[in-house]
């Protein structure tokens, strides 16, 4: 018997900023709507299942598809739904459930609280001129243009 092997090669061609705030994702977002005049809706949680894992964890997703620059914008939390409800339990062993496989999307970037995901074609003053936009939140602490191709957990941000 023949075995064939099927390989896929995805596409990390998008805008990917990581971004630092402690406030709840639908106010995040709510204030991201309002600064760039998005239109932000909360989807399903997006489903990641690490091969060593035994649940999956799931990760708060927000998406707004422009149709009039052909460009796709999402938001995707950094910290498992399973992990902030354990932050935010004050039980003993609450926390201590979640492995750090299934705590985070992007490891490599704990810092980060959310990822702003751009698909479509923009030119870099562009992203910067959306990085400022972004800073000016008050909720906002930080962010950063990130290089997916170079993340070691980059297969997360296939959706």
């Amino acid at each position: 018997m023949v075995k064939h092997t099927l390989e896929i090669e995805h596409d990390y061609d998008f805008v990917l900023i990581g971004i630092s705030s402690h406030e709840k994702d639908y106010r995040f977002c709510w204030a991201l709507n309002n600064k760039l005049k998005l239109e932000l809706v909360k989807q399903d949680s997006l489903e990641i299942k690490g091969k060593k894992q035994t649940t999956p964890s799931y990760f708060s997703f927000f998406t707004f598809d422009d149709e009039d620059q052909y460009t796709e914008y999402s938001v995707i939390a950094n910290f498992s739904e399973s992990k902030a409800l354990a932050a935010n339990e004050n039980t003993l062993f609450g926390a201590q459930d979640a492995t750090e496989e299934n705590e985070f999307l992007i490891p490599e970037h704990k810092q980060m609280n959310y990822f702003f995901v751009i698909r479509g074609e923009l030119e870099d003053e562009e992203v910067e001129e959306l990085m400022k936009q972004i800073r000016e939140i008050d909720m906002v602490l930080t962010t950063i243009r990130i290089d997916a191709k170079s993340l070691k957990s980059k297969q997360n941000l296939i959706f």
